[in-house]
């Protein structure tokens, strides 16, 4: 007899069928003749193998053709799970045959079949000389992921046959094994018949209790097969996919977890039509599982082709072998056989035709070639359309080069800290979630490695076994040194740069990373000269090899590993001696260099964290040598009793410098000749500063000027020639007896974005303020303003205005509709306009409207704001409706440092909830009906909370609402909603009407469910920094559904209004010209009479 089986372990189910008027078998492939003989071929003598020409139709007992794979391999009853813990497989299939019905014909051509869709199977003619036979089948057996079970005519008269079937049925029990029974020639009340003559029935009791176990799966039915090949077919897609599910297992031995979603996206791709073949690329940092998501594309999809090949480290392999080697690794694999290419450059027409013939699976990891495919193919116009190449690389361009469509090309990105922290403690521990002494000191493992699969692996064999002193210790290292196996691997990336990129990489590195600053920004700094235009091109590779980020909103950054990479390659430019490296940044090594005039021409940046810093005293030319110094950060609070760090004062700083933040600067002004002409930014913040320099300076390249909370600063320097300047921050700078006329200055400043002048001492802005186009940003807090130019309303960048505190200003004019924020505290102030139709009203994009305090508004602006907060609010929900079934309320855990993007909110004066609310109540408590008609595909909810005066100062409210099922009774769950209080006392009740979209994510799931709900809010103040959380008591609280219904009836409502008002209008201007005619008329007649 022969026997065939193969591995790998994962979720696995096994599937069973009954028989029609015979007793329980097991659901499989029944071959049999029908149509011409009916009746089993040995009954009428004959012996030997039936010819595939012979059969005339095979049918799968009991299953249509059309859904035979897929019901076999979905239907079933009683599926076990094989444990992720189970020893791995070292089989596919496990053939279990009577030798002598089907060894020399069908079982050869099975094995083929196997084989060539890379199916591992076991046959009996592979045990090793000398092993004993039963032993060997049991070790396959339990090794084995399926086994298929071939009845013949002679199966059941066979111990051996049978004693294996009892193994293979302990294997389902025990092991969750899949069994595929295969009735070839026989019908199974026969095989059954011949089981009940046996003495030694015991031995297949437990097979027959298994199978009455499993006979529900009644009504499948295969179309009839006509031949073997046709069988044989069909036996493979079963297998095939049987394995196929077996691979989607998310987590196994290997320990995969945190890629089901790149797995998933590229088998998707994987999986798309495609009029010629398909290359997918795979792109990202070092480090982030670019070959591990490959391997696993590979092995769950490998069985599917007619060739394939994984061909790992490309680069390294090319470059140590050569092409010619390459290709002939490549080719033996995907046609399985020695392939040698004796044409350099050149692939034989045998080769091509061949594959080309092939559906192909081809995956080359860590490509580093612009024309990789060309190299190894020359064209891919000869590969089959559904065959598919995947390219893995550290650098985007490379997937350009190669011709990787936008849509194809795939990065992948840091694991979530869930599943970093899961994939640490697998490797470190041996499990996935653990709650032991080591639980936090894991946390901060993970938090160090950020989300990068590599780090955390080496981190945590380096720590596996060993104490908590250990860890700490090791992790005490990694802020001086990092790991040598992680640093070798994702410098790889670091040395394929030129040497600029190298240098950009360099300066983020060790100085930019964590800045936050954006892409226009950084091609200023790091540019050498005027006209220097290749930080562009350099930025851009330094992306494509993801070595930095940028955001959407074109901020820079770097991972944290990157950046320790980068700062281990300036300290090995001298591992002795800091003041001969580049850039500095430990604040030892710059105390020792500053303190002792060690500074050299080689430094080119320092970032030094003075509250680190005891004593330091400097000298006046301490800077004197650093004739290369571009980048200078002094950040980081400290005494100024304790550390005085310029008692003589201070010699001209570089004239190169590009980046200077001194927090905290001691000295009443900078150097006498102090140069600005290439800074970019300047930060004096709490400086001591009284005035800067002296005269005009070509301040082209200045884009950012701060000087906050420098409470001697008396005078501002000419900006008249900071013609790029964007952002200019002078608030509390008390001691300003004027703002220089430049800063108003529309031909000098058009590119200012964000001013902040608050406590500045100014009473009103220039009538031309308006024609500051690009400004988005203004903030007035604080000062003494009576009036704001109606020209504010041409601002049509603006998004925020903060007029706070403005205890002068009397009215409000209308404002742009581009504004998003506006923060009010004015008890003065007495009048607000808005856009005089609903129509201006519905293109506004307000998200945070809050008029605190401002309690001698008239009734009108009162009313005006009470419609203006229902537009807005209507709107925000109903652009954030469809977005409500695509978010997760998990993703939502720290919203409460985003809460612009998910959140509108209005806050004014008042009592009393609105009464185009739904429900509302005095108490803290309501139910809330969701069933039709308010109930929509998708459902939002907006809130409104009356606030009681407050004369405890609170940073944030806090309002936790709590669910309970049907009439209240059994608390469900709860979700928080954060609001900023830009006020911190308040004198009389306000009203604060909110929609959060986490929040209505989870009423909405909640409303799929049930009917009604009951609704408890609980408010709190949360203090400074969230320390005190203190109960407050609401005086009164309301909620209303939104839907798209409800929106659409409310907009047909206000444009109705618009209409009537229109009308209105038109009525009163005719009445009003009429009146004016006939006064005319009236007026004509006596001036006639006077006349005569």
């Amino acid at each position: 007899m022969a026997h065939l089986s193969s591995g790998a372990s994962s979720i696995i189910y096994a599937t069973q069928y009954r028989d029609s008027g015979s007793k329980a078998f097991p659901a499989g492939i029944v071959a049999r003749k029908s149509k011409f003989e009916m009746r089993p071929l040995w009954d009428s003598g004959i012996n030997h193998r039936i010819s595939k020409h012979q059969l005339s139709t095979w049918t799968i007992a009991g299953v249509k053709k059309k859904e035979s794979v897929n019901n076999i391999v979905t239907k079933g009853v009683g599926e076990k799970s094989m444990s992720t813990n189970a020893p791995q497989s070292k089989y596919d299939v496990f053939v279990s045959f009577r030798g002598k019905d089907i060894r020399d014909g069908f079982l050869g051509h099975l094995v083929k079949a196997f084989r060539q869709k890379k199916i591992n199977v076991f046959v009996d003619n592979i045990i090793k000389r000398g092993d004993e036979i039963k032993h060997s089948l049991v070790e396959a057996i339990e090794g084995s992921l399926i086994s298929l079970v071939i009845f013949s005519k002679n199966y059941s008269s066979s111990h051996w046959c049978l004693d294996e079937l009892v193994k293979i049925i302990e294997c389902k029990k025990d092991r969750g094994q899949i069994i595929i029974p295969v009735f070839y020639g026989v019908r199974s009340k026969i095989v059954l018949d011949e089981l009940e003559k046996k003495d030694n029935f015991s031995k297949v009791e437990d097979w027959k209790l298994a199978l009455k176990k499993s006979t529900d799966v009644a009504g499948i039915r295969l179309s009839e097969f006509r031949n073997d090949a046709e069988l044989l077919e069909e036996i493979t897609n079963v297998v095939l996919m049987r394995l196929k599910m077996l691979s989607k297992h998310p987590v196994n031995s290997k320990g995969l977890i945190g890629i089901d979603k790149s797995i998933a996206h590229l088998n998707s791709l994987l999986k798309k039509e495609s009029q010629k073949v398909r290359v997918i690329g795979i792109w990202g940092m070092p480090g982030i599982g670019k070959t591990t998501i490959a391997e696993e594309i590979f092995n769950q999809n490998r069985s599917e082709y007619d060739g394939c090949c994984f061909l790992a480290k490309v680069s390294e392999k090319l470059k140590l072998h050569g092409i010619e080697s390459l290709k002939e690794t490549l080719f033996t694999k995907i046609l399985a056989e020695d392939v040698k290419i004796d044409t350099p450059n050149r692939l034989s027409s045998d080769i091509e035709r061949r594959i080309g013939r092939m559906k192909v699976l081809i995956i080359l990891d860590d490509v580093k070639d612009e024309d990789q495919l060309e190299m190894l193919f020359e064209t891919l116009d000869w590969f089959q359309s559904d065959s598919r190449i995947i390219l893995t690389a550290r650098d985007k361009q490379v997937l350009f080069d190669n011709e990787v469509d936008d849509d194809d090309r795939y990065e992948v990105g840091v694991l979530d800290s869930s599943d970093a922290l899961a994939l640490f403690n697998l490797n470190a521990f041996k499990q996935s979630h653990l709650e032991t002494e080591f639980d936090e000191i894991s946390k901060r493992v993970v938090n160090y490695a950020k989300g990068n699969p590599l780090v955390l692996k080496v981190l945590a064999h380096m720590l596996r076994g060993k104490n908590k002193e250990v860890w700490e210790s090791q992790l005490d290292k990694l802020k001086r040194l990092p790991v040598k196996k992680v640093h070798d691997v994702v410098k790889l990336s670091y040395d394929d740069l030129d040497r600029l990129e190298k240098k950009y990489f360099l300066d983020i590195a060790c100085f930019f990373n964590g800045l936050s600053l954006k892409v226009d920004y950084m091609k200023l700094l790091l540019k050498d000269c005027e006209g220097d235009n290749s930080v562009a091109v350099g930025i851009e590779r330094l992306k494509d090899k993801a070595l930095i980020t940028i955001s959407e909103d074109n901020v820079i950054s770097m991972h944290d590993i990157l950046q320790e990479m980068g700062r281990e390659v300036v300290r090995q430019e001298s591992s002795e001696y800091p003041n001969k490296r580049s850039r500095l940044w430990d604040h030892d090594e710059i105390c020792d260099v500053l303190k002792n005039d060690k500074g050299t021409d080689a430094i080119r940046s320092i970032c030094l964290n003075l509250s680190a810093i005891r004593k330091l005293k400097l000298s006046p030319d301490v800077f004197a040598k650093m004739t290369n110094l571009k980048f200078l950060d002094f950040y980081g609070g400290y005494n100024h009793d304790c550390l005085d760090l310029l008692p003589q004062g201070l010699q001209p700083f570089p004239t190169d410098l590009r980046y200077l933040h001194w927090v905290h600067y001691p000295l009443e002004s900078l150097p006498k000749k102090f140069s600005a002409e290439k800074l970019v930014i300047l930060d004096l913040s709490y400086s001591l500063v009284e005035k800067l320099w002296c005269g005009v300076q070509d301040l082209i390249n200045l884009k950012e000027v701060t000087l906050s909370f420098s409470e001697d600063l008396k005078e501002l320097p000419d900006f008249s020639k900071a013609i790029n300047l964007k952002v200019l921050n002078i608030q509390r700078c008390y001691m300003l007896t004027s703002v220089h006329p430049s800063i108003f200055s529309l031909d000098k400043l058009e590119n200012i974005v964000e001013l902040d002048l608050s406590r500045c001492p100014i009473n009103a802005l220039p009538s031309s303020f308006g024609c500051q186009s690009k400004l988005e940003t203004l903030v007035l807090r604080g000062t003494q303003i009576e009036s704001i130019p109606s020209s504010i309303k041409d601002l049509t960048r603006l998004r925020k205005l903060d007029i706070s505190d403005c205890s002068e200003l009397l009215a409000l004019p209308e404002l742009p509709s581009s504004l998003e924020t506006l923060l009010v505290d004015c008890v003065s102030l007495k009048s607000v306009f808005f856009p005089s139709t609903v129509a201006e009203q519905l293109k506004e994009n307000k998200k945070r409207i809050e008029f605190w305090n401002c309690f001698k508004l008239d009734e009108r602006s009162l009313i005006n704001i009470g419609l203006n907060l229902q537009i807005n609010l209507m709107e925000f929900a109903y652009q954030h409706l469809s977005t409500l079934e695509h978010d997760k309320v998990e993703s939502y855990v720290d919203y409460k440092d985003i809460l612009d993007s998910y959140q509108a909110v209005y806050v004014y004066p008042g009592s009393s909830v609105p009464e185009w609310l739904e429900y509302k109540t005095t108490k803290n408590d309501m139910i809330v009906d969701l069933s039709p008609p308010h109930l929509s595909p998708l459902l939002g909810f907006v809130f409104c909370f009356i606030l009681a005066e407050d004369s405890k100062y609170c940073d944030i409210m806090e309002f936790n609402i709590s669910t309970f099922d049907g009439e209240g009774d059994g608390e469900k769950d709860g979700v928080d909603i954060y609001m900023y209080r830009t006020c911190c006392y308040t004198e009389l009740d306000h009203v604060c009407m909110i929609y959060d979209q986490p929040c209505s994510h989870y009423l909405t799931s909640i409303a799929k469910s049930q009917t009604q709900v009951k609704i408890k809010v609980t408010a709190r103040t949360i203090g400074n920094k969230f320390r005190e959380r203190t109960e407050v008591k609401l005086k009164g609280f309301g909620i209303s559904p939104i839907s798209h219904t409800i929106y659409d009836n409310f907009v047909e409502q206000m444009e109705l209004f618009d209409r009537i008002n229109k009308w209105k209008r038109t009525v009163l201007l005719s009445i009003i010209l009429c009146i004016s005619l006939l006064q005319l008329k009236m007026k004509t007649k006596m001036k006639m009479k006077k006349l005569i």
